[in-house]
């Protein structure tokens, strides 16, 4: 480079005698005799400016967006990865849940024409627990019920907590007609229509019914801060100061019990919360609880605290429907006489998860056979068929490929295959969920993999 000849714009031909800057800027001296450091860029070499020739940046590689549907798909596949289907897709890839699902059907039904009903799912870990539970989200949801979806943990919101299941609920309780969440958006559209307020007092049993108290408050203050406050006192937060000026005069102000024999308060609140949604124009409201291992590990002594709630909730949905809990049973609280259900124009649906323990609830003391799910191991190949088929097509949009025959073998050889080592007890539910998505990802990353050999580790894996 040093020696050759360039043209500068303005100070004609020269010589390049030094280079700086890693060769961004070179001295040049020109044939006027005078020497310049100037930017390399500014220079004509051999009639190419410097500057149109030579990128100063490359953009690195960057690959074409994906389209919506390959992204959707994407985020399908890797939820699969992790055993657990997307709750838009829960229908679609459901393996052998038809029994279970009608009679939740069924007991949706039930609740909004009797007023209430109850179901128990008992099930070993990864066996579609969780599953179903979404499952009956969808289909609440579809059939225009309020839904309040509680995991249970240990530490953070224990199984003989009501108060802290009931408060759960109401902060994540779902809309089949909007995306807000929480019980706010139910009170908000009660306050603005003065005649539910008034049907709903007539039809509650409580002389001082929080809930009813709570919506005359809101609709009789334009303040959004006193509104917010009780709007969140009934959504189980705490009392505040800038509630009393909303208070209706001459009403004693209810307590929402957080401790104690509140079991009863509880229920009663939950049949209110689903008596205000059947005013305004909803089929009522869906709990569920997904209990996983919590009540097998509660120390002894909190068991039967446990135990009260949920047969309290169980009472409230059914009350006349059985013969196997009694209202003298449930203790009232020290401070408060309350009842334990509206009866009049309530619609509970009540369900619960329940692991396999020694120590589990004793469902079979609280309800009779029917109303227990039990979610046994077993999968029948032609659905197990259906479903690898399903993870088959969203795998090739995911990756953009063509379906072939390597991937219609393994669909065809792997479901005898799985849906066996689901009945040997060598698969859950969740594991097949898995081992599908990699069945597929093998035959994707290696081209050349044996179909038959595939098969035989598979084989050898469930027997």
């Amino acid at each position: 480079m040093i020696g050759q000849q360039v043209e500068h714009p303005q100070f004609g031909a020269g010589q390049i005698t030094a280079v700086y800057r890693n060769g961004s800027e070179w001295m040049v001296r020109f044939a006027n005799g005078l020497r310049f450091r100037r930017p390399k860029h500014e220079f004509v070499f051999d009639e190419v400016s410097i500057a149109e020739s030579t990128a100063v940046y490359a953009a690195p590689f960057q690959a074409d967006p994906m389209s919506k549907d390959q992204f959707e798909s994407r985020n399908l596949i890797e939820s699969l990865r992790l055993g657990i289907a997307p709750a838009r897709h829960i229908p679609e890839l459901t393996i052998n849940l038809q029994a279970e699902r009608e009679s939740l059907i069924t007991g949706l039904n039930q609740a909004h024409k009797k007023g209430g009903a109850v179901r128990a799912v008992i099930g070993e870990y990864g066996h579609g627990k969780s599953h179903l539970v979404e499952l009956t989200t969808q289909e609440a949801l579809n059939r225009n019920f309020l839904v309040g979806t509680v995991s249970l943990d240990l530490l953070e919101l224990p199984p003989h907590r009501g108060f802290a299941i009931y408060r759960e609920a109401m902060r994540n309780l779902r809309y089949p007609d909007t995306d807000e969440t929480g019980l706010e958006p139910l009170l908000r559209k009660t306050a603005v229509s003065p005649h539910i307020i008034s049907q709903l007092q007539e039809l509650s049993p409580a002389e001082h019914d929080p809930l009813v108290i709570g919506l005359q408050a809101i609709a009789s203050t334009a303040s959004p801060r006193q509104r917010r406050a009780w709007s969140n006192w009934l959504a189980g937060g705490r009392r505040t100061k800038t509630m009393n000026k909303a208070k209706p005069r001459g009403v004693k102000f209810p307590t929402i019990y957080k401790t104690g024999h509140n079991a009863r308060q509880i229920a009663f609140l939950l049949t209110a919360v689903s008596a205000l949604a059947r005013l305004n124009n909803y089929s009522g409201l869906c709990l569920l609880i997904d209990e996983a291992e919590s009540y097998s590990l509660l120390y002894p002594y909190q068991r039967p605290k446990a135990d009260i709630f949920f047969q309290a909730v169980m009472y409230a949905a059914l009350r006349g429907q059985q013969d196997r809990l009694d209202d003298a049973y449930f203790p009232q609280h020290r401070w408060c006489d309350s009842p334990i259900a509206y009866d009049q124009g309530q619609a509970l649906f009540f369900l619960f998860t329940v692991t396999r323990s020694d120590t589990r609830l004793p469902l079979h003391e609280w309800l009779p056979e029917k109303k227990i799910l039990a979610l046994d191991p077993e999968a029948d190949p032609q659905e197990m068929g259906h479903f690898l088929h399903r993870v088959m097509i969203y795998h090739a949009r995911a990756y953009v490929y063509e379906v072939g025959e390597r991937q219609k073998q393994i669909r065809r050889g792997a479901a005898e295959l799985l849906a066996a080592g689901v009945r040997n007890g060598r698969l859950s539910m969740r594991a097949v969920v898995r081992l599908a998505v990699e069945l597929f990802d093998l035959l994707y990353l290696h081209p050349d993999y044996d179909i038959a050999t595939l098969l035989d580790e598979l084989r050898q894996q469930v027997r």
